[in-house]
Parts: C-alpha cells; structure tokens; sequence
C-alpha cells in the first residue's frame, strides 16, 4: 500500500512538472518572439513644402532632406500646395520660363503639386508647358476648363500605398471678380468656383478612400474655415498665406499644416491606418535652410541655371540701403513717371515681392526681384476727381493697403471713404497723365477721361532704363502715403 501511493505521488510530481515547464516555455516565448504584425496596419507618410515662388537655391539641400526620408520612408510622398514660380529672375527670366524649376522639382521627385494663383502668371500655353514638362500632375478642382482649350489640370488625384487608398483633391482661393490673385489677362480662358462651394461635392471620396486630403492653396485663415465645415477630410496640406504652421493641431477633426514660403521649411505628416480607418495623425515640421548638406548632383544643376551673365549687369548704385517696400515702391512709381511722361504713378503693394535691398550695385536681377510680373505700362488720361477717386478704389482692392505712388503724397481716411492729396497744385478739375501697370487696370474700377493707352513697355523695363538714366539712387525714409 505505502508503495502503491509513493508510486503515485512520484507520478503525480512528474506530471505537475511537466505542466510547470510548459507553462514557463510559453511565458519565455512570448517575451522572445515578436508578435506577429497586423496585416492591416500602414503609415502613410507625406512631406509637403507650398509657395517656394523659385527659390531654386535651397534645392540642394531640399534633395538631401528628401534623400534621408525616403532612406527611412520608402513609400514617403512629396506634395507641393502650388505657387513654385514668381520670385527668382533666374527661373522666371529663364528661356524657356521657370524650366530650372519644374527639372528639380522632377530630380527631387514630386509627387504632386496644387495649382497656386501665381502658375497663371505665365499665362495659359506657359502653364501647360510646365504641366508636360512636370512629372507629375496638377490639380484643381474648382476651375473649370473648356473642352477647346489645352490644359492637363486634374481636380483629383488617387494614390495607394501599403494597401491604403488615398484621394488627394487640390484647391484655389478665389476673390474679387471670382478669380484668383492673378493677371486676369491670363485667365480669360477658364472660370472659377469658390473652394468653400465645390469641397462638398467631393465628400463621395469618404466612401471610395481609406485617407482623404485636400491639397489647398487658399490660406490659412481659409483652410480652417474649410476644416470646420468638412469634417470628412483627414487633413489639409496648403499654402498661399505664406503662414508657418509650427505646430499643427485639428481643427474640427482635420489637420491643417502650411510651411511658410520660399522651401526655408517642409512639414512631414504621418497618417496611421488600421483596418482602412484613420486611427492617429502625427506632423513634424522641418527647417530646411538650417541643414548644411547639400546633394552635389543638385549643386551643379542649380550652378549652372544660376549662370546667368545678363542678370548680373549693374545698372546703378544704391547710396543706403532700402529698408522697406515703400521705398522700393516710390523708386519703381518714379520710374513710371519719368519714362512714361506721366504727371502720378501708382504702383500696388503686391507687385513688390521683395522687403529690402542692400546698398551697393543695383542690378538686373534685383530689377526683377522687385517686381517679377511682366506687365505693361498703361496710361490714363483723369480729372483731379477721378484720380482721387482712383486712390480710394485702389485702396480698397489692395485691402485697405496705400498703393505706392509717384508725384503727390497722400492720405486715406481710417474709414476708406476718403482722401488727401498733397500735390503740386493739385486740382480736382485739371487732367493728369497717370501711369500703372496694367494689372491695376484690370482689377481696379477706373474712371478716366479716355480709355487709356499702352506705353508697350513693362514696369520692370522703365526701372531698368531709370537706373540707366541716374546712376546713383538713395530712397532711404522716403514715405508717399499714409
């Protein structure tokens, strides 16, 4: 009996033991082996810059930004919120027009780009030379293109990545006429639809996408109010209001994310996915001017697209410093005067695109630094009145901004309803020569003793003659308006 129960207490300790150590082999495995991934799961990760307005000098160090990335985010798109042109002589100047742009942003391998109001400034055959160019595509959903006129601009474009659908619809501002911020010139050809009315009708992509995104170059302030009232995006990449967005938040469920201007800075969105729904949102925002590295291949390209002689002539030597667009502003509207014959000139606060000039040799590139548009020099025959009331239309088409002016000062009155001229024997009832692009007179109400009359010559070609002309100019605490 005793060695009946012995033989059952050494079976019994035999069988406890076993289930002792696998149990304890089970505990070990789970802390050793990884657990297998979720199928469903995938990052999409996107890096986004807008309003690089050709700073095609940051290019070289933009490519080894993308070049690391994408060594740790194969899959990593690379999106533009439009404006990539306007702002660099070189680009702009260029022969064809902003084709050093359009080949880096193809080596650099971009992926998509919105169309911003400034790819209209090469009117419409520039734009779809880009377009053919680029390799990749545009998008816009809210112009509206005629069947007869050849522009490859898409509303949408899809991707898919790691199984995960993502839709991509791209977006204009529009303002005043129902354009947007563009020579209206350049624009006769198609029309418009404000972002806020066609955003709903692409709320379908929800249903079709795993990720959603709106690609905007309609301003902060705008995307916002965008954000608010579609809450079925998952975030929107923009641009326009050159606005820094250092730390990007949701607004009504949507992140909103826009890196400045001119490439100084990129935004890396990263998207978490599971089982086809958006289950987290992650963005960094990344200082591309601050890296020292510079792709060498990148290099030599920019080298030899910045080799440009003509560009680089001197034409006049600034004595101080100008310190601020008025004063730039004053010596371009003087430029229009002198070389148009006209009695005023005006000039509008946007059409100057840089802040300062250092003292020192002002050359052609600087010329078209200031002012990069191209436009001609119009001249209208106007009473004392209708110049005055020129001013106040001016005034509020500029946004409650003085545009810049040549012969007389002047003021407007806090509510915009009216104005003080300060000029040589100035007289609302006597006929004025007056000068100004012909941007201005396409976007301003204008009443005029005639219909005007072209000079045939841009504002930057007067500037250039001007500068031949004095030699030496200094604009330093000039101020005209007020």
């Amino acid at each position: 009996m005793l060695l009946m129960l012995a033989l059952v207490a050494v079976v019994l300790f035999l069988v406890l033991r076993n289930q002792n150590s696998e149990s304890n082999e089970g505990m070990d495995s789970s802390v050793t082996k990884e657990a297998p991934a979720d199928a469903t799961e995938a990052e999409i990760v996107i890096l986004s810059v807008n309003d690089m307005h050709s700073n095609i000098d940051l290019f070289p160090k933009f490519a080894t930004l993308v070049d690391s990335l994408r060594a740790i985010y194969p899959d990593m798109l690379l999106f533009s919120a439009g404006d990539n042109r306007t702002g660099n002589p070189v680009n702009d100047q260029y022969n064809p027009v902003n084709y050093p742009m359009i080949t880096l942003m193809n080596t650099v391998g971009f992926d998509l780009s919105a169309v911003g109001n400034h790819e209209w400034d090469g009117n419409i055959v520039n734009l779809q030379y880009d377009i053919e160019r680029a390799d990749f595509p545009f998008i816009c959903a809210n112009v509206f293109i005629p069947k007869d006129v050849d522009l490859d601009i898409l509303p949408m474009q899809h991707f898919e990545q790691q199984g995960v659908k993502i839709g991509v619809v791209g977006l204009i501002e529009v303002r005043h006429g129902d354009i947007p911020g563009a020579h209206p010139d350049n624009l006769k050809q198609v029309s418009f639809k404000r972002p806020e009315v066609v955003l709903p009708d692409y709320k379908y992509l929800r249903n079709e996408n795993d990720v959603v995104l709106l690609l905007s170059h309609c301003g902060f302030e705008d995307d916002v109010e965008l954000a608010q009232a579609n809450p079925w995006l998952d975030a929107i990449i923009g641009g326009h209001s050159h606005t820094l967005v250092d730390h990007p938040s949701e607004t009504n469920g949507v992140v909103i994310t826009q890196s400045g201007s001119h490439l100084k800075y990129a935004t890396l969105l990263k998207i978490k996915v599971k089982d086809h729904k958006v289950v987290g949102k992650e963005t960094v925002v990344l200082n591309v001017n601050a890296r020292r590295e510079e792709k060498p291949e990148v290099k030599a390209m920019l080298d030899e697209f910045n080799d440009a002689p003509a560009l680089n002539e001197a034409l006049a030597v600034a004595t101080t410093k100008f310190e601020n667009p008025e004063e730039l502003g004053s010596m371009l509207c003087d430029a229009l005067c002198e070389i148009s014959g006209a009695d005023f000139a005006f000039q509008n606060t946007g059409g100057i695109r840089v802040t300062h000039l250092k003292k020192g040799p002002i050359t052609v590139k600087d010329v078209y630094s200031i002012d990069p548009f191209n436009n001609e020099v119009v001249v209208y025959q106007m009473t004392g009145e209708q110049v005055k009331k020129f001013i106040l239309n001016n005034y509020r088409k500029n946004g409650g901004y003085p545009s810049y002016v040549s012969g007389m000062t002047y003021k407007v009155s806090d509510d915009g309803r009216n104005v003080w001229v300060n000029g040589d024997g100035f007289s609302t009832n006597k006929v004025y020569k007056v000068a100004f692009n012909s941007f201005i007179a396409s976007t301003v109400n204008i009443e005029s003793v005639d219909e005007g009359e072209s000079m045939f010559m841009t504002s930057e070609e007067m500037l250039i003659e001007f500068l031949k002309r004095h030699k030496t100019v200094d604009y330093q605490g000039v101020v005209r308006t007020n």
